[in-house]
């Protein structure tokens, strides 16, 4: 007898929407940063922009980990 391999998770939609979401206000953010920032009277050192870069990233990364930390 063969074993029955098991079916991959199904995404529910909620968690699509949820993910299209945070993709959608992530692209909203970049645009507004590129496209505000050299409006902002701020001189361009190394690690302002390493914070203005990853700032995005962690901040959605952690709503992200703490959101699956509550989902049991």
């Amino acid at each position: 007898m063969t074993p029955i391999e098991p079916s991959p998770p199904q995404s529910s939609p909620s968690s699509w929407g949820f993910l299209l979401k945070v993709f959608g206000l992530s692209s909203l953010l970049s645009i507004a940063i590129k496209q505000l920032g050299p409006f902002l009277p701020i001189s361009a050192t190394a690690s302002l922009v390493l914070g203005v870069v990853f700032t995005p990233s962690l901040f959605l990364g952690l709503l992200l980990a703490l959101r699956s930390q509550r989902q049991p």
